[in-house]
């Protein structure tokens, strides 16, 4: 069985996604893949509020890849441990998107009900309740200065 190994590589914010399709359209997706993941969260213009996707990492696509002679071109790359890459599939799933998710506030204790970070209460180090967002206190902090934040809707708090 082949080790399967994940990186994150350096590139610029906002072009997460043209540059993993750049990347899959040199390598042709043999050996190693690229992708982002993104992650839900909600934005109020025009006057309501709207469903809107961002990379979960800004600066960063990843790559999962069998061969690491594949990564010479990739100089900015960062090894993902195995405990990172694990709570990255826990979040992203297969689709590496990262919906939103909800639950209350209860006693001052949040529960959430639905989504990726439910089981993930304890990382929840921050509650945005304004922005609907949830900082999540991770190893991943490492590669961004704003740490790692996820949607989060609280329905009720008590």
């Amino acid at each position: 069985m082949v080790d399967v190994i994940w990186y994150a590589v350096r590139c610029k914010a906002g072009m997460e996604q043209q540059t993993a399709e750049e990347w899959n359209q040199r390598h042709d997706g043999k050996a190693c893949r690229a992708f982002i993941i993104t992650y839900e969260k909600m934005k109020r213009y025009e006057g309501s509020w709207h469903l809107i996707c961002e990379p979960l990492l800004s600066g960063y696509f990843f790559l999962k890849t069998e061969e690491s002679k594949v990564l010479e071109e990739a100089q900015d790359s960062i090894p993902i441990d195995s405990g990172e890459e694990r709570f990255l599939k826990e979040l992203g799933g297969r689709d590496h998107h990262v919906p939103m998710s909800r639950g209350y506030i209860r006693e001052g204790k949040t529960c959430v009900t639905e989504g990726p970070l439910c089981g993930h209460e304890s990382q929840i180090q921050k509650i945005d309740r304004h922005k609907r967002l949830a900082h999540l206190d991770c190893r991943m902090d490492q590669y961004q200065r704003k740490g790692l934040w996820a949607g989060l809707e609280i329905v009720s708090k008590s």
